[in-house]
């Protein structure tokens, strides 16, 4: 056990040492590797067997988020700018108080985790155990900067249909994995997914086959999945890229395949402008929906599982985030016809 203490009290000295460089807020490696720290040092003082047990029950934190999302709580609670009573928030949100919150004795502690005692937390009580929201008195609740994010529409929208759509089709992924014997999907059209929702269409063919889906999908993607920082952040573009490119004569200086409603290459072109002609390429739907492209970004209707239409002189192709359940054998594929 003298081990577990002793790589706590490292980790501690190491904080100590990165605190001055945390004044500067703006330092985002400090940041980053001030928060792996910190991670490491709640990891160093639990018990084994208590980590275990918060993975068991960790899955429910996201689900009663998106219930949460759906009821419009968040941008209640945000709204109020004050504390809200649970009798308040159903009321203005029509949902039951019961399902909200219900207020029960204290939460009986067990090998070191919370238990939920008789099943009677509710959404906003689970969320206020990981400081989502705030749990300022008896089935009384406020707003913290996380709720804020946590109502963003772009946040919101990857809340709906991440937790509906892929994540519907990950829980079903064990049952899948055990009746094939414990192999990789090779198949778009039979994987995950289609598992999941007793379909044959490919993943993005089932989320256009849903309006909401599809509109959540482009929403959050369009919201650079959730205002995260972006490559644009931290990539040596001016170095990479734009040195040595001409824009006179090459048929493009970036081409987004994927790209969804062109957040990412208006992004681009917005800080580096007329540096050359961006591509942006996403299947027919999508680029039909687009709104105006600014000067020097051109759409193109695309399928990455087809041939490249643009590919001499290209100096950078980009793929944004596509769908996790893709297999591997799509990705080789879309990098065999866009090299």
């Amino acid at each position: 056990m003298s081990l577990i203490p002793a790589q706590a009290v490292a980790i501690i000295a190491k904080l100590q040492a990165i605190a001055p460089e945390l004044e500067d807020g703006d330092d985002v490696m400090i940041r980053n590797e001030a928060l792996q720290l910190s991670r490491q040092l709640t990891t160093s003082l639990s018990r084994p067997e208590d980590v275990a047990a918060e993975l068991i029950f960790s899955p429910f934190i996201p689900i009663a988020a998106k219930v949460c999302v759906e009821m419009n709580l968040f941008e209640l609670l945000i709204k109020r700018g004050t504390a809200v009573t649970s009798d308040e928030l159903a009321e203005q949100s029509g949902a039951e108080e019961l399902l909200i919150s219900i207020y029960t004795p204290p939460l009986i502690p067990t090998w070191g985790v919370v238990k939920l005692t008789n099943f009677q937390a509710r959404l906003l009580r689970a969320l206020a155990s990981v400081g989502l929201v705030a749990d300022v008195g008896n089935r009384t609740w406020q707003a913290t900067p996380v709720t804020q994010a946590l109502a963003v529409e772009g946040v919101a929208a990857g809340l709906r249909m991440i937790e509906e759509m892929v994540m519907g089709a990950a829980i079903k992924a064990p049952k899948y994995l055990r009746e094939t014997g414990y192999r990789c999907p090779t198949n778009p059209n039979d994987g995950f997914m289609q598992y999941a929702f007793q379909t044959k269409l490919s993943s993005f063919e089932l989320f256009h086959s849903i309006p909401w889906v599809m509109r959540d999908f482009n929403t959050f993607m369009g919201n650079s999945m959730g205002a995260r920082q972006i490559w644009l952040d931290w990539y040596p573009m001016q170095e990479r890229l734009i040195d040595g490119s001409d824009p006179a004569n090459d048929p493009a200086l970036l081409v987004d395949i994927g790209g969804g409603w062109g957040h990412d290459i208006m992004a681009f072109n917005n800080k580096y402008p007329n540096k050359g002609k961006l591509i942006l390429q996403d299947l027919p739907g999508v680029i039909k929906d687009c709104q105006s492209l600014p000067s020097g970004v051109e759409g193109l209707a695309y399928d990455f599982f087809t041939e490249q239409p643009v590919l001499e002189g290209i100096f950078i192709t980009m793929f944004c985030m596509i769908v996790p359940e893709t297999e591997a054998s799509a990705y080789v594929s879309m990098l065999d016809l866009t090299t």
